[in-house]
């Protein structure tokens, strides 16, 4: 289902650990949610008229998606020895993701986030803390652990040890696939060169490649890592992906959004579950698309997550934006 040059086949599943559909390695975090009936001025007050805490983080978020969606998912990253981590690792059992290998830190502060929304908004603005001590090491990432997926899903974020994880997934055959919405370092680029699948965020895209226009940042971002399927996500405005060598538009789909937060996750998650099914790439993106739409409907970046079911359902009916 490779879109520029010859598919990269989809292995089965691999030996040494017990074998999964799918391995994450990136962020997880804690998100304390406030809902508001407007942002106080600076130096003001605003009652909050909603508050939850709710499991996030991209790959940890998008395993989710995986897994109820019927996939066997495995999660590589870190929580801190705090009340935080331990709600973390809760959810991911409770969405049966495999969560053995992650490293609890003694001391360390889980990663969290304050999620501030605007009542009949619903786009969000995020406070976030992450401890310098979750940062994964890359002698963490074993051989057989990479091995034991039949796709390898990464965010970039602890750079030294994705670039590893990569690398390794390369040598093995395994696709890897990307959800990267910042430059972290000098590893960054190296890291991109060793992916088969580069979906950027938009703000992501135009640092890179200097284009403000999706189109031209996704084929920037398609010359210069010539051996990946690229997208560019753009939120409530959809996707463009390069196709046959061409920039491609994709729509969302129109929904009552009440929270954003994870919908690029989610999207994620599911192009992931349509790249497994072996559907056509246009069918995955639409998937994908249909999927993130649905989660906005919810609080949280997890609780809206709809089964596979529920997705083709919903693309029964369901309306583009701008249609």
């Amino acid at each position: 289902m490779h879109a520029r040059g010859n598919a990269t086949p989809i292995p089965e599943r691999g030996q040494g650990a017990e074998p999964v559909d799918v391995v994450g390695l990136g962020l997880n975090a804690m998100d304390y949610i406030a809902v508001v009936p407007r942002f106080p001025h600076p130096g003001g007050k605003t009652d909050i008229t909603h508050l939850r805490l709710e499991p996030g983080g991209q790959v940890a978020t998008a395993l989710t998606v995986c897994a109820r969606m019927g996939l066997a998912a495995r999660y590589l990253g870190s929580v801190g020895s705090d009340p935080l981590g331990r709600l973390q690792l809760e959810s991911l059992e409770r969405e049966g993701v495999d969560a053995s290998r992650v490293r609890v830190v003694p001391d360390a502060t889980s990663q969290m986030a304050v999620i501030l929304l605007e009542e009949g908004v619903g786009e969000r603005t995020i406070l976030w803390h992450r401890d310098p001590r979750l940062t994964f090491p890359p002698q963490a990432v074993s051989t057989d652990v990479v091995a034991s997926g039949r796709v390898l899903h990464l965010d970039g974020r602890d750079s030294a040890a994705a670039l590893r994880a990569a690398r390794s997934a390369r040598a093995l055959g395994v696709p890897v696939i990307i959800d990267i919405d910042r430059i972290y370092d000098e590893d960054t680029a190296r890291l991109l060169d060793s992916v088969d699948y580069l979906i950027a965020a938009e703000e992501f895209a135009r640092s890179l490649t200097g284009f403000d226009d999706p189109a031209d940042a996704a084929t920037a971002l398609a010359e210069r890592f010539p051996r990946a399927t690229t997208g560019v996500t753009l939120g409530p405005r959809g996707a463009v992906f390069v196709l046959d060598g061409r920039p491609e538009r994709s729509p969302a789909f129109d929904v009552d959004v009440r929270d954003t937060t994870g919908a690029g996750d989610v999207f994620h998650g599911a192009f992931i579950v349509g790249l497994l099914r072996g559907w056509d790439i246009r069918r995955t993106i639409r998937f994908a698309h249909a999927s993130a739409a649905m989660k906005c409907r919810r609080l949280g970046a997890r609780a809206g997550i709809p089964s596979a079911e529920e997705v083709q359902a919903f693309l029964e009916t369901a309306r583009e934006r701008g249609t």
